[in-house]
């Protein structure tokens, strides 16, 4: 087994430095707050030309480090380093908090996010209508632990720049985190500058894509990003209704209930509900 890298030694690397400025600059937020849910993540430094080393284990860094880690992070969301709440007062939050959102705001910032690669505020918008129809009891099927704390918001807002939530989706504490936790933006957003988001519905509907893989080649010259970016904003406008699946109709079911609820055709199971029936529903 190869020997784990040093605490010291994660991210060091120029490749690393650069692509960590990009997420940074892509999700607009301060460098120093990246760089540090990244270290004690995920390790940027390249093995070879196409591969890093990847997750970060706890076994690299002491008790030490990452309650200093955890002091720059909280500072940074303004939370209490100490903060701590069980699943029900997770839930009667995360209500309250998803009944004040503005759907103009998050579907602006939705369309910034498309533009620039912004997975933290994709994310926020797949979540929000990913909950649609939420009440406390379905609440409480989502995937779930009894309590939380500052160690379960470092991890899931990690995941939130990382790749958008479109694996931990279905948990309790990665949607609350993601409508709950403020984020420290750099700069507010203005409006977005392009019509990325109409002209993809229209290329949909004229090209009429079989199978997923043909809707990924729609969003060609349209969407930046490799395809599994495409495949989170394409799973988030299915949650929206934007991109509609037929028969499956978002506006009066609870999505998470359907997370089990697989396609014939294996891997399209590798996409979320409902869009992973876009072939099954032709």
């Amino acid at each position: 087994m190869d020997k784990l890298k040093l605490f010291s030694e994660i991210n060091q690397t120029d490749t690393a430095k650069r692509k960590l400025k990009n997420i940074a600059k892509n999700n607009n937020l301060p460098l120093e707050f990246v760089t540090t849910l990244y270290n004690f993540n995920w390790d940027l430094d390249p093995v070879r030309p196409t591969e890093s080393y990847g997750w970060v284990s706890s076994e690299q860094y002491t008790e030490e480090q990452f309650k200093q880690a955890k002091k720059i992070i909280c500072k940074y969301l303004d939370i209490d380093l100490n903060f701590k709440l069980s699943k029900e007062e997770v839930i009667k939050k995360l209500i309250k908090t998803y009944n004040d959102i503005d759907e103009r705001n998050i579907l602006n910032q939705f369309l910034i996010g498309g533009e620039n690669k912004n997975k933290a505020y994709v994310s926020e918008y797949a979540t929000f209508y990913y909950l649609k129809n939420l009440t406390e009891n379905n609440l409480f099927s989502l995937d779930s632990e009894e309590t939380y704390d500052t160690t379960d918001i470092f991890h899931y807002i990690f995941l939130k720049i990382f790749r958008g939530g479109c694996i931990e989706r279905y948990n309790l504490f990665y949607v609350f985190t993601d409508l709950f936790i403020k984020l420290p933006f750099v700069k507010k957003e203005e409006k977005y500058k392009n019509e990325w988001h109409s002209n993809l519905i229209k290329t949909i509907e004229e090209y009429k894509p079989n199978t997923l893989t043909d809707l990924i080649k729609s969003c060609k010259g349209l969407i930046k990003g490799d395809k599994y970016f495409k495949q989170m904003i394409l799973e988030a406008l299915s949650y929206s209704g934007g991109l509609k699946v037929k028969d499956i109709d978002v506006e009066n079911i609870f999505i998470p209930n359907f997370r089990n609820e697989l396609a014939s055709n294996f891997y399209s199971n590798e996409w979320s509900y409902p869009l992973r029936m876009w072939n099954e529903n032709k």
